[in-house]
């Protein structure tokens, strides 16, 4: 999906918009500002609105660990990918830092490995996570993460996360707009409306994933 077609979508609804005539309120830099927003908003609800899994070489020597450049949000491990980034191996499974401390208090310094048991995440730093043991030069793991989206600044240009996410990206890009002009109480009201709308959407997509998730299905079928 081109930036244009949200574009000019929100200004066709901002009644702004004449086929070969520039926008005369919203101009066209700042709604693309606004899409670019706006799929940042999106991610920090739906970090799976633009996702990885992809291998990432971690940290010689340490229990801790940062994401990639551009990585928004941790998600989780999934395997060993062995030395070269390329082989997969055992599966790397999550664990409470309570239940890793109580089990192995010196988790953080015993003997460094080539292959990793467990992952530990804090939700409180997103773009931190541990792991162990202690990693060995060279071991790759297969990381999931959310990525932050990078900016549109073209109206050619590509958006970098599906075209599923097109309404709650509309719908942040109208409250954007009305927000704008805070001198005006109906505008204010209508880009409350639109930010309703956007975590209503948001959160009904949210429940139709889980429902429709495989996940769910095998759970519910026990």
């Amino acid at each position: 999906m081109q930036a244009a077609e949200l574009v000019i979508k929100v200004a066709r609804d901002l009644n702004d918009y004449e086929e070969g005539h520039e926008h005369t309120r919203w101009k066209a830099d700042a709604l693309l500002g606004y899409l670019s927003d706006a799929m940042c908003a999106v991610v920090l609800l739906r970090p799976d609105a633009y996702s990885v899994t992809a291998p990432v070489l971690l940290t010689t020597g340490s229990t801790k660990q940062n994401l990639p450049p551009g990585g928004a949000r941790f998600l989780s491990i999934v395997r060993n990918m062995g030395s070269d980034g390329q082989t997969p191996g055992l599966p790397v499974t999550p664990v409470s830092r309570d239940d890793l401390d109580a089990a192995n208090q010196e988790w953080h310094i015993e003997g460094f490995s080539s292959v990793i048991d467990h992952f530990v995440y804090d939700d409180t730093v997103p773009t931190v996570f541990y792991v162990s043991p202690p990693p060995a030069a060279g071991v790759y793991v297969d990381v999931s993460y959310a990525r932050i989206p990078p900016a549109i600044s073209s109206m050619e240009a590509e958006l970098p996360v599906n075209a599923i996410w097109a309404e709650p990206l509309r719908e942040y890009m109208m409250y954007r707009a009305y927000s704008r002009n805070d001198a005006s109480g109906e505008d204010m009201a209508k880009g409350e409306r639109h930010l309703s709308r956007y975590y209503l959407v948001l959160g009904e997509e949210a429940k139709a994933k889980l429902v429709f998730s495989p996940n769910f299905q095998q759970e519910q079928g026990r």
